[in-house]
């Protein structure tokens, strides 16, 4: 994704999500009186000049009118403007308080309910923690807002603030990476999963969902070593059998539907061997409706997931459903520019996919409902990948995040 259209097309596409509960509209915010907007703008403008900083991300529309001041101020792409509350931006731009913001307006708005997606949407953007040189921005909470308002996009505003780039370096040798998964016989494309695992891999630890492990034809690159047990629900404690097989410094686990690409197979020896970093969670795109769009908005992307970390003592993963993982001390790291690929939309059949919705909600003791739903809306693939700079070195980027979100 480059440049201020990509993040106009993105909000385009989440905005026009139809899957809206009725009476989801909401009225702006009254602008602020000319004389208290001017004050509200002189002190944004010094704040930015004292910064000398190339950027300005302001957290929140308001009522859109510092927004609005501010594009027609600051040169053309200096400004952009981050909003979680999808509802406001609707309002506001049928209001016509958004007239600023056009494909190829001066300044950019990215939209999105998640922070993550926030985060990575400026990244593609060239505008974050990572971007160097012109890229570094003040991040400002919007002054217009109250302090509830504020305290929505904190989590954004520590993301954008304490994360600093990962020291990744540029070699490093094979480590002792054990990779684990938790597998029902019945998966479909058991083959494709195997056969992304690269030769230099430690070990490949399997949890089976059955009485007995399957009879399959499995990789002979490197040991494998199976156990079978029951799910019976408890995604945690199926986890937690399977990190007890695991042996190695390092783990990575995945899922039967999900894969790795070649350079971040790559990838992995360098990640384990930047200092300082016991995790490291990776954006997880579901292709859907076909192999070249990826579903987006609502938190569907960018997904994150910590999938790789130091195999320390007291680890754990708690939860029935929606499983997580507990005690892993140090900081952990987001790899900006690789990814894992979520098949299951893809490959799977809605039968089957319902199944797996019920299995989750039945696991959450009634706690959480999932639902099916075909008209989330998705993007060209392209629109979400990192393009890379001539000549740029094949080393991942990433940031170590703040203890308040790793």
């Amino acid at each position: 994704m480059s440049g201020f259209a990509a993040l106009f097309d993105y909000a385009g596409e989440v905005l026009a999500f139809g899957f809206r509960a009725a009476g989801e509209a909401v009225a702006p915010p009254a602008a602020p009186e000319p004389a208290a907007l001017a004050r509200l703008l002189g002190r944004t403008l010094a704040a930015f000049e004292r910064s000398g900083r190339g950027r300005l991300v302001l957290l929140g529309l308001g009522s859109g009118a510092l927004a609005g001041a501010l594009a027609e101020t600051l040169p053309s792409g200096a400004l952009v403007v981050c909003e979680q509350d999808l509802r406001l931006v609707r309002a506001l731009r049928a209001s016509g308080r958004l007239d600023w913001w056009q494909r190829e307006g001066p300044a950019g708005l990215a939209a999105d309910a998640s922070a993550w997606a926030l985060l990575l949407l400026l990244d593609r953007a060239g505008v974050g923690p990572a971007a160097p040189g012109p890229g570094e921005a003040l991040v400002l909470p919007n002054p217009e807002l109250p302090p509830a308002a504020k305290a929505v996009f904190k989590p954004l505003e520590l993301l954008l603030t304490r994360s600093r780039p990962a020291e990744i370096p540029a070699l490093a040798g094979p480590p002792r990476l054990s990779c684990a998964a938790i597998l029902a016989p019945s998966e479909p494309d058991l083959p494709g999963f195997f056969a992304q695992f690269p030769d230099w891999i430690a070990e490949l630890a399997l949890v089976w969902d059955a009485d007995a492990p399957p009879d399959l034809d499995l990789p002979v690159r490197f040991p494998v070593r199976q156990m079978a047990r029951r799910l019976r629900g408890d995604f945690s404690a199926q986890r937690n059998a399977m990190l007890s097989a695991c042996r190695d410094d390092w783990v990575l686990y995945l899922d039967a539907d999900e894969r790795l690409a070649p350079e971040a197979w790559a990838a992995l020896p360098l990640l384990c061997a930047t200092p300082g970093v016991s995790g490291w969670h990776f954006p997880r795109l579901s292709p859907y409706p076909s192999e070249d769009r990826a579903l987006v908005g609502f938190g569907l992307w960018p997904d994150i997931q910590l999938r790789l970390f130091r195999n320390q003592p007291g680890l754990g993963f708690v939860n029935p459903v929606h499983e997580r993982l507990a005690g892993l001390s140090g900081a952990q790291g987001l790899v900006l520019d690789l990814e894992i690929e979520h098949l299951g939309r893809l490959r799977k059949d809605a039968a089957t996919l319902a199944d797996k919705l019920a299995g989750f909600d039945a696991a959450s003791g009634g706690g959480v409902r999932h639902v099916l739903s075909a008209e989330y809306p998705s993007l060209p693939r392209g629109l979400l990948a990192v393009q890379p700079s001539p000549g740029a070195l094949a080393t991942p980027r990433g940031l170590v995040l703040p203890p308040e979100q790793g």
